[in-house]
């Protein structure tokens, strides 16, 4: 049974500028964004407000090590983008877990 695992993203300093001198990195992250989304991987996803480089994306995963392997596909990573306090934790819902369906 898959389980719901939270997120919780914060890019590393250094981001605003690479993202300037490689406007193709938002274009690569957006478009998995939308693959993941795609294949029911994510579930939903987000900055926090006001934008700081901090985020939530909510992913369905088996368990930890596969939420883990998700979240190291996203290019924010691959480009060491995302800094080391992101932060994978299983999230047990208990009102809205209907939203979330097939769960």
């Amino acid at each position: 049974m898959s389980k719901l695992f939270a997120v919780v993203v914060a890019t590393v300093p250094e981001y605003y500028d690479y993202k300037l001198a490689h406007p193709e990195h938002d274009q690569n992250q957006l478009a998995w964004f939308n693959e993941q989304h795609e294949k029911g991987t994510l579930l939903c996803c987000g900055p926090f407000f006001p934008h700081d480089g901090t985020g939530l994306w909510v992913i369905q995963a088996e368990n930890l090590e596969q939420a883990q392997a998700v979240v190291n596909s996203s290019p924010r990573v691959r480009d060491g983008m995302l800094a080391d306090s992101a932060r994978v934790v299983e999230w047990e819902v208990h009102i809205g877990r209907d939203r979330f369906a097939p769960v």
